[in-house]
């Protein structure tokens, strides 16, 4: 069995007991970081809500082919997170409810697959305890927890990567032991590249492709590259991903392609779409907060391993992290989770240094811990300004409770790092990793009004008895506020227009609600007057976009009473 061979090696019962028992505990903390905020958080813009419109087109036109927001084509990604969240949303909830929580599962599924499968590797290649630690430190990563709270790709996409390299190292181990590698470990391999192109594309051809070309270097593992079985692989791919590929190719005319390859993909290298421009270093700064319960461990474990570089294990996990980074770090659009399907091996290495039983440089220690520490009072902080800024008085208590905490447990865990107790800075830190995903994700932002514009707009909408799907009342008509969450909510026919068009929308077709931003209001009313028409207000709708960082004022209408079209 994979689950007995792969994960723990059969050697006694005592040690296939003791794996089981560290791979339960690693799926059930990875589980309660990734449920965080995944049944309170309101639909996020704009990404997971264009994910989950998407999604629940292809449910509610039973086209599983081609990929739609709305009307329009949306070919930037393969269709394998939507086919996910499509049958999610078949089994628990209904296309009708619009629950968010229900698009979102895969990616929690994402999240607890790639904390066992950083476990597995780590425990193949540094024992048990070095295995149950970086599992914990993977799933306790504010990146790995926010990712799993997004229904879109990229927890998908660790976790496929984080499978795809334990398999790789099962190959190598066995290799490098005189052993030929099971097929099951070679399938799972090439599966494992094959669902991650159909999630993301080419991303995990690059990050594997560039781990096999730095371990080219090596002339000891170059030899056993082989037992990959390349022609194998390559079959494998072409059965998983032609049959989509050709179908989507006929169904868009070839423009899925052209879209998401030159349009996306290759653009994002040459320049900063959208916005998203840093200079390089910009990866190396967020890996402090963003990987931040090993962030005092992170300059002590790349010592460790630059000084054991020439070990096959050491070797393989800087192939994964170097290249990969570097052409990360050197690419135009950046965002904070591109680098996600490196932090296994962060992790990883973290795990090995801790429980190495070599005494680790001072120096790097020290400066972990003062990196910890800042990072942590910095998060404390951030949790007490969002609610401040807001003038949400209703949990400014809380998370003013705790950020307490936070900053004291960070002080704590930082200077247990700084004396030497790495082992206690670890785990408080992995715990403290959870505590802070839950006090942002589960209490503090799903709690800001102010952020929850498009969630109160529906909800006015639905006590308004208006709603398209709820009420089976007209498409509701917007302007001034372009938001997917609103078209996810109020459903796909929900119409983005300008003012003057949304009042002949009013006027054309009561019952009808019509969603006007403060901004566009005199051009709405004029062209209601030039057609001697009236709208009534019927709520009132105030927040911050946080898509473009401006207040909106919405106001929601209808026809006034009295001038309704029969």
């Amino acid at each position: 069995m994979i689950w007995a061979g792969g994960i723990f090696p059969l050697k006694n019962d005592a040690q296939v007991k003791t794996g089981s028992r560290d791979a339960i505990l690693v799926i059930a903390f990875a589980a309660f970081v990734a449920f965080a905020g995944v049944f309170t958080l309101p639909p996020l813009d704009r990404d997971e809500a264009r994910f989950a419109e998407a999604s629940v087109q292809m449910l509610e036109s039973g086209d599983y082919i081609a990929i739609r927001f709305q009307d329009t084509e949306r070919n930037k990604k393969p269709a394998g997170a939507y086919w996910l969240q499509a049958a999610s949303v078949a089994v628990f909830s209904s296309p009708e409810v619009r629950e968010i929580w229900a698009y979102r599962l895969p990616s929690v599924l994402g999240a607890i697959l790639a904390a066992l499968f950083t476990f597995a590797a780590a425990r193949r290649l540094f024992g048990p305890k070095a295995g149950l630690i970086a599992g914990l430190l993977l799933a306790a990563a504010p990146a790995v927890a926010g990712e799993a709270t997004i229904a879109k790709t990229d927890a998908l996409l660790l976790a496929c990567v984080a499978a795809a390299q334990w398999m790789f190292i099962e190959i190598l181990s066995a290799r490098l032991d005189g052993r030929n590698p099971l097929w099951r470990y070679i399938v799972a391999f090439w599966f494992a590249i094959g669902a991650g192109v159909l999630i993301k594309g080419p991303v995990i051809l690059m990050i594997i492709g560039l781990t096999v070309a730095a371990l080219c270097i090596s002339r000891k593992i170059r030899a056993h590259l082989a037992a990959t079985k390349p022609l194998a692989g390559v079959l494998i791919l072409v059965l998983m991903i032609l049959p989509w590929a050709y179908a989507i190719n006929a169904a868009t005319e070839g423009r899925f392609f052209t879209d998401a390859i030159g349009g996306d993909m290759l653009s994002k290298v040459g320049a900063a779409q959208e916005s998203h421009g840093a200079p390089p270093g910009y990866y190396t700064i967020l890996l402090f907060i963003l990987f931040w319960p090993a962030a005092a461990i992170i300059p002590a474990s790349l010592k460790r391993a630059i000084d054991q570089r020439s070990d096959w294990r050491v070797q393989f996990l800087l192939a994964w992290i170097v290249p990969s980074f570097a052409a990360f770090e050197f690419a135009a659009t950046k965002l904070p989770h591109y680098t996600l399907p490196l932090y296994p091996s962060f992790a990883i290495l973290a795990a090995h240094a801790a429980t190495s039983g070599v005494a680790l440089p001072k120096i790097a220690i020290k400066s972990g811990a003062v990196i910890y520490g800042v990072v942590g009072v910095l998060l404390a902080t951030l949790m007490i300004t969002i609610p401040i800024h807001f003038h949400q008085q209703n949990i400014t208590v809380f998370a003013s409770g705790a950020a307490a905490a936070l900053a004291a447990c960070s002080i704590f865990v930082a200077s247990s790092f700084w004396r030497g107790k790495v082992y206690t800075g670890i785990y408080c830190a992995i715990v403290l990793g959870a505590f802070t995903a839950w006090a942002l994700l589960g209490g503090i932002l799903p709690n800001i009004t102010a952020l929850d514009v498009s969630r109160r707009l529906n909800e006015a909408v639905v006590e308004a008895r208006l709603h398209p799907i709820k009420n089976g009342a007209p498409p509701v008509a917007i302007t001034g506020y372009y938001e997917p969450s609103a078209v996810f909510l109020l459903g796909a026919k929900t119409r983005l227009e300008s003012a003057s068009a949304a009042a002949r929308d009013l006027v054309s077709l009561p019952p009808r609600a019509v969603i006007v931003e403060a901004r566009n209001e005199a051009e709405f009313k004029s062209a209601l007057n030039e057609m001697h028409s009236q709208a009534e207000p019927l709520a009132r709708v105030q927040g911050f976009n946080y898509s473009n960082g401006k207040e909106v004022d919405l106001t929601i209408y209808r026809m006034a009473s009295g001038v309704d079209k029969e």
